[in-house]
């Protein structure tokens, strides 16, 4: 077969040739922008701090530190693909090129259960700290209305453009990492009681060892959304390249910001154990005692932060829907493009299950913080299991290219590191209805695995379009439209001899 008649085939193999052309490529400094604003830092700092420093003590920023290391063997499973197979579909793609077509039609159903609980939360969260955020000034709104009017608002950003949304997002980050870092940094050079290499020592740690096992997984979750780059590959500008330098770049920053706020915060309580666990929200005491009048700005930077999230939230998991569109795993009228370039069918369908699961789940608590934390752990524990399998793909995928320690031993630590908060989660003994919630879980594993199944036995053609035959036949494609393109060039002007320089390639292929 021919290369023309090969990127022939692939263009009917993936939804009548449907491809996110955006006007404007994201760089890398976009694509950062948007890994940074779904993990949230400032939302993470004040949610996820908390319980952290309950676990761990005055020695969370160790714990942090731990947990930081973990999450790089995860994101190097993940550039292993990333440098090689760009792709929209990301995770799922790659765990389909390496288990087959039903773990990857399977997994991609459960990576989607999972995102609408996921974005169920971000718009619970941004109405809620809403409402509560008005009521300090004695503005009465129930949380509902800003969850709803908001999440209509969040929907329409994020179909006008990759380009726009991104810089929405990446400008609310800037604002809480200014305001988290002023504070920061404000109570390191005026500490109460000295600074001190106390935090980062183990002794530091309450409970020693098992108080870092207790910790570890609940530090993990400050790093959910590092994976959001490698979403955005098909409409990014050298994807091959900057997918994996925007993941590791991100978790760099994150580790460092996180160590300087939790750093900072332990150093604001003057290393005072007691203290420390007893604040519901210890940065916002922080916040109050050295902004005094304006401590306003951390309710202003938390609520920059679930928006940057919310966006950066649609935007990745709503790429990841639509390659699976694309490939024939969902409706393939789900892989509908808009005329901004955005998969305006899979954005209108997360934001609108994950807005009513908003409303379901924050009714149904006793406040809305309680139906928050039902939608995040049931969201958590299918992208946690993503993880996982994404670091056993690396270790069965074939690649000659890569070293044992490469190949094995850092993919086993990532599963390790993963399987830890999975077990925190599922684990006995926990209260209800939190105890349901993995069997929630695998009522939807188990009915993803039998949907995948009879999917691919109605339409085998799903196997060509997933996994590895999709990716490499992308690649001959791509292969094939630029020596067309050239070939034309050729026609059209005379040679032109030249200089070699020392980077030219024969067959260098631009992304």
């Amino acid at each position: 077969m021919s290369h023309s008649e090969l990127a022939a085939q692939v263009g009917s193999n993936e939804g009548g040739g449907s491809k996110l052309t955006p006007k404007r490529k994201l760089s890398l400094f976009d694509t950062i922008g948007s890994t940074l604003a779904q993990m949230a830092p400032a939302a993470a700092i004040y949610y996820g701090l908390p319980v952290i420093f309950m676990a761990t003590g005055i020695g969370s920023p160790l714990t942090i530190l731990i947990s930081a290391i973990a999450i790089i063997f995860v994101g190097l499973s993940l550039t292993r693909f990333s440098t090689k197979h760009p792709s929209s579909g990301s995770l799922i793609k790659y765990i389909g090129m390496t288990f087959g077509p039903l773990t990857g039609t399977a997994s991609a159903i459960v990576f989607l259960v999972g995102t609408v609980f996921l974005a169920g939360s971000a718009f619970l969260e941004l109405g809620g700290w809403i409402a509560d955020s008005l009521s300090l000034y004695n503005i009465h709104v129930h949380w509902a209305v800003p969850t709803l009017i908001l999440g209509l608002v969040i929907w329409g950003l994020t179909i006008i453009g990759i380009d726009r949304s991104t810089k929405i997002a990446t400008i609310a980050l800037v604002i809480e990492v200014v305001v988290l870092a002023g504070v920061s940094i404000y109570v390191l050079i005026d500490p109460p009681a000295g600074l001190s290499l106390e935090p980062f020592a183990a002794s530091s740690v309450t409970g020693g060892l098992a108080g870092i096992g207790l910790g570890f997984p609940l530090a993990i979750y400050l790093f959910i959304g590092f994976e959001n780059s490698a979403a955005l590959a098909e409409e990014s500008d050298n994807p091959k390249r900057n997918t994996k330098r925007a993941v590791l770049i991100s978790i760099a920053l994150m580790t460092a910001f996180y160590l300087l706020v939790s750093y900072a915060v332990v150093t604001g309580f003057g290393n005072d154990n007691s203290a420390l666990v007893k604040s519901s929200n210890p940065f916002i005491d922080v916040a109050n005692q050295y902004l005094g009048r304006f401590s306003f700005l951390a309710i202003i930077a938390g609520f920059t932060s679930i928006v940057g999230m919310t966006i950066a939230c649609l935007n990745g998991f709503s790429r990841v829907a639509f390659n699976s569109a694309r490939d024939g795993v969902i409706p393939a009228k789900l892989s509908f493009i808009s005329k901004y370039q955005t998969p305006a069918a899979t954005l209108s369908l997360l934001s609108g299950l994950g807005i009513a699961a908003a409303l379901l789940f924050g009714f149904s608590g006793e406040t809305w913080v309680t139906g928050f934390g039902y939608l995040g752990t049931i969201g958590t524990i299918p992208l946690l299991i993503i993880y996982a399998l994404l670091n056993l793909a690396v270790i069965f995928y074939p690649n000659k290219e890569l070293t044992l320690v490469q190949r094995y031993v850092l993919p086993i630590l990532g599963v390790i590191s993963i399987g830890l908060p999975i077990w925190a989660l599922v684990q006995p003994g926990q209260p209800k209805p939190f105890s349901y919630f993995p069997w929630i879980i695998f009522g939807v594993v188990a009915a993803s695995l039998i949907y995948a199944w009879f999917k691919l036995k109605s339409d085998p053609s799903i196997k060509q379009r997933i996994g590895a035959v999709a990716t490499e036949a992308s690649e001959l494609a791509e292969s094939a439209d630029y020596h067309s393109n050239n070939a034309t060039a050729l026609n059209r002007q005379p040679l032109q001899p030249r200089r070699l320089k020392k980077d030219d390639s024969l067959y260098k292929i631009s992304p």
